[in-house]
């Protein structure tokens, strides 16, 4: 990939960030403002559970399909695998766990507030995971268009549907975000098998020669994803179970707010990640210049949303989500880190370290679940905010105290964009697309 080619994907996935930006950011000020803070809550909570479900069945998955596209394998045959080692698995554990819940689980606090919503999962699963697995897909192929394209939808889609469907019900505004949700995630997964199958032979194969490759890089890397997920998404749970919905409603609010400033990361991985999992030459000079700019920016825009973070929340979201804002503050610090990581990821992932980051990952996600056992009952959800910085912050830094190792790059050339940096990235961006 040429630099001028780089910049102008970097440009396309930067502005489709933004849109995507104001689109969630409208569609959270519909839904705090309509639902209020206990619906908003579980809405919250039945929205992240197939993250974490599918996180648990097929985590690697994705990771190792990304990588065998990178090396351009047969695009049919990944797609059965993922149909069959995700959807499957991930729709099979569904059934179990709801039934479990329903059957033995009455006490539970969550399972009361899900009630009946909860077979919902039973498709929500399944679309998630073949979703996720269609973006990595396009992502790790090259099709950087047709990635920023399906994210967009994912962000405008339900939006419009949430308003048409409330217009005509409002006495059911829950159910119209959750229908509105789910046929969001359906007409994704349908337009990324069209745009799929018109770059990519998508007929679904088989081969046991290379199943062993696949499931073996899968098995390594499924705690990495595994983990992501209790570090990002394990703390919905702990508050919906120690301090209800409406405390889930407020955290909710704070780390949408806070997930806004992921446009920076990114929009810099995206163009980046087929390079990133290749590996090829000049890697060793573009991983510390894609750190050193995202660093800078992302330091920008956390200071930007420290000062601005309460007007935003009182203004957008309504008064009674300012209790979001000391969260917003903790969660910060581990959004930094965070820009890091994922980055670091995907540079150790194409060094062949899955098993290694899914370590470090693992380690991080012990550190957060005592972490939010500790600080939850003390602090609230200021404290789950506390638990998931520390614990990105510490998973950054080992990862970058690993890259550096294997790289043999100084530590201080990762961390913010260097005099020298400003003539390169001049050149860059005035070279006119090829």
């Amino acid at each position: 990939m040429s630099r001028s080619h780089y910049v102008r994907h970097l440009l396309l996935s930067m502005g489709t960030r933004l849109a995507m930006i104001a689109l969630r950011l409208m569609r959270n000020v519909l839904l705090a403002r309509i639902l209020g803070p206990s619906e908003r809550g579980l809405f919250a909570l039945l929205s992240t559970l197939p993250d974490l479900i599918s996180a648990a069945t097929s985590g690697g998955l994705n990771t190792a399909v990304g990588y065998q596209a990178a090396k351009q394998r047969s695009m049919g045959l990944l797609l059965s695998q993922v149909l069959i080692y995700g959807c499957l698995v991930a729709g099979a554990l569904t059934l179990i766990c709801v039934a479990l819940a329903r059957a033995f689980g009455n006490e539970l606090e969550v399972t009361t507030q899900l009630g009946l919503l909860a077979w919902l999962l039973l498709l929500a699963v399944p679309l998630t995971v073949l979703k996720s697995g269609l973006l990595t897909l396009h992502n790790a192929s090259g099709g950087v268009g047709a990635f920023n394209a399906l994210r967009l939808t994912e962000s405008l889609v339900p939006l419009l549907l949430f308003v048409g469907m409330f217009w005509m019900w409002q006495s059911a505004a829950l159910e119209a975000a959750l229908i509105s949700w789910l046929l969001g995630l359906s007409l994704v997964v349908l337009l990324g098998l069209y745009w799929l199958g018109k770059q990519h032979s998508i007929r679904l194969c088989w081969d046991r020669s290379g199943q062993r490759e696949l499931l073996s890089y899968s098995a390594k890397s499924h705690p990495d994803l595994l983990f992501q997920q209790v570090i990002l998404r394990s703390d919905y749970l702990f508050i919906s179970a120690m301090l209800g919905s409406a405390a889930l409603g407020h955290y909710a609010m704070a780390s949408a707010a806070a997930e806004l400033l992921l446009i920076v990361p990114e929009a810099v991985t995206t163009p980046l990640m087929k390079r990133l999992l290749q590996q090829d030459a000049g890697m060793d000079k573009l991983t510390p210049l894609a750190l050193r700019l995202t660093a800078t920016v992302m330091l920008g825009a956390c200071l930007s949303m420290a000062l601005i973070g309460e007007w935003l929340i009182v203004t957008l979201f309504g008064a009674e989500y300012q209790p979001a804002y000391p969260a917003l503050l903790a969660l910060l610090p581990g959004l930094f880190g965070l820009c890091y990581a994922s980055i670091l990821r995907l540079d150790l992932l194409g060094k062949d370290r899955p098993g290694t980051v899914s370590l470090m990952m693992g380690l991080g996600a012990a550190l957060n679940l005592v972490l939010n056992m500790l600080l939850i009952p003390a602090y609230g959800i200021v404290g789950a905010a506390m638990a998931s910085s520390i614990a990105y912050l510490a998973v950054t830094l080992a990862m970058l105290l690993l890259y550096c190792k294997l790289s043999r790059v100084a530590f201080w050339q990762t961390l913010l964009v260097l005099p020298s940096d400003l003539a390169p990235l001049r050149q860059m961006l005035q070279r006119r697309p090829a």
